[in-house]
């Protein structure tokens, strides 16, 4: 149960490169309410210091900034795909309604709006957003890596607000930037 909201944390923690503040020192913050435990765990980290662990760590499918993204069989031109959607015109992209799970993803006003709402299981709401001026600072090198350090480096340009929120029967999560 522990090891999952850790995961989950870890997880909005590196979503949480969506928005940036208009001036001083970006601040990003993660609120994890655990239910069954009445664990609450609340994050509240410059964007700075951030950047700075992101590029001293090395573990696993994690170096310095670069998460693997173990597609090592698939010939895909992510620059390619990520300009497409920016210059996609609003609309609904992806409607999925099943009976494990309802999945939204959708482009509104500027902004991709990921919505997954689990109908079986923990019956888990996911809501992502993603300014499409981000698509600018995806990058997957070569070795297909994406590079979160830059990522984050580009939350200078984006608003601030939410990013990610899940709500679910065994925890909550808020990720977002100000």
């Amino acid at each position: 149960m522990t090891r999952k909201i850790t995961a989950i944390a870890a997880a909005a923690i590196l979503f949480a490169g969506f928005a940036v503040a208009t001036e001083g020192t970006r601040w990003v913050n993660v609120n994890v309410t655990e239910h069954s435990e009445g664990t609450n765990v609340e994050v509240h980290l410059p964007l700075n210091l951030v950047l700075s662990v992101l590029k001293s760590v090395d573990v696993d499918n994690f170096h310095r900034g670069h998460i693997d993204l173990d597609i090592d069989d698939a010939d895909v031109d992510w620059a390619e795909i990520f300009a497409a959607v920016k210059d996609a015109p609003d609309g609904q992209f992806v409607t999925v309604n099943s009976p494990d799970a309802n999945v939204s993803v959708r482009k509104q006003g500027g902004t991709l709006l990921i919505d997954v709402n689990e109908i079986e299981g923990d019956h888990g709401k996911v809501k992502v957003t993603v300014p499409v001026e981000f698509m600018d600072a995806l990058l997957v090198n070569e070795s297909s890596q994406i590079d979160v350090a830059a990522l984050l480096e580009s939350f200078d340009r984006l608003p601030n607000g939410d990013l990610v929120t899940v709500e679910s029967d065994e925890a909550n999560v808020r990720v977002w930037i100000e």
